[in-house]
């Protein structure tokens, strides 16, 4: 079971896995749609009032092909062998730790109680009157320590897979995995931004 969910990509077929995180992708952009999730960034999900269809499955498609790019790119200066199912694989399914959040969602849940936050901020950023209900107050801890497990598990799934595709042993080639994550992180945020849609 704890292969299952921190490292599939040892016992499962390149094709399985292949197959397996594009409907987990299609699943998980719908789902972001449901609940009104952008998936906004490599390691983002924010709730907004309003999502249309398109805006999860354009957010998806642009932060899964920033990653696969510096991934990539980072994978062949390791491993001249690096192929692109081995890097795209360990990419869509470590997805899937974004996609469970977005059912905390529920009913508008997260965004009702981050908009009132946002309305009560002055010009400097700081709360001029900070009246959030008891139930909400735990809603957004439980919300935000969830996301930190989460996000941990998103990188765990994707450096196991990582690690599979180009034989990353050395202290350097963790390093170059965590900035591909960074350059990839800003290269979406600068292409959704440039997005109107």
């Amino acid at each position: 079971m704890k292969k299952l969910f921190f490292n599939p990509f040892e016992k499962n077929s390149e094709t399985r896995l292949l197959v397996f995180g594009l409907i987990l992708t299609v699943a998980g952009s719908y789902l972001g749609y449901l609940f009104n999730g952008r998936y906004d960034g490599v390691i983002d999900l924010h709730f907004i009032k309003n999502t249309t269809l398109a805006q999860p499955f354009i957010d998806n498609l642009i932060t899964i092909v920033s990653l696969f790019a510096a991934l990539f790119l980072v994978g062949k200066l390791i491993n001249s062998k690096t192929r692109i199912i081995d890097i795209l694989n360990p990419i869509l399914i470590s997805r899937v730790p974004f996609y469970l959040l977005t059912f905390f969602n529920f009913k508008n849940c997260i965004s009702n109680v981050t908009a009132s936050i946002v309305e009560k901020l002055d010009l400097k950023g700081m709360p001029k009157e900070l009246d959030l209900s008891p139930f909400s107050m735990i809603l957004l801890m439980l919300f935000a320590m969830i996301s930190i497990l989460f996000l941990i598990w998103f990188v765990v799934l994707l450096y196991n897979g990582f690690k599979i595709a180009t034989n990353c042993k050395t202290s350097l080639h963790k390093l170059y995995f965590a900035l591909a994550i960074i350059a990839a992180e800003i290269i979406s945020k600068i292409l959704i931004s440039l997005l109107i849609y």
